[in-house]
């Protein structure tokens, strides 16, 4: 079951990650889909996003808000108020979505 929330995850989040860089105006040198724990995404220093399988659990306003939120790191690197503002501008409904990985993120966790 895993393999194949991988290989969702890869269909499905991945396009979004080129479609929000686009929109942002940043590149990155490699999305991939990871098999983090207690991580959702991160951005290297290398500009690589990572992004956790898990979340192709969730809804897509979170996946949405996730991808946003790693690219952002591309602009701005550490969380100042810039840094936020840019997330909120590209994910409108960027609380809502905090909210629920707080509600709901356990459950992304459990083992499938």
């Amino acid at each position: 079951m895993r393999e194949w929330y991988i290989a969702r995850a890869k269909e499905r989040i991945l396009p979004r990650v080129v479609k929000r860089a686009r929109e942002l105006g940043v590149s990155f040198r490699q999305a991939r889909i990871v098999d983090n724990r207690y991580r959702w995404g991160s951005c290297t220093v290398r500009d690589n996003i990572n992004l956790n399988w898990r979340l192709i659990k969730a809804p897509i306003f979170v996946v949405d808000y996730v991808i946003a939120h790693e690219l952002a790191h591309l602009l701005e690197s550490n969380h100042t108020p810039r840094f936020w503002n840019i997330v909120k501008t590209q994910v409108p409904n960027m609380d809502k979505a905090r909210v629920w990985l707080r509600e709901h993120g356990q459950i992304l966790e459990e083992e499938v």
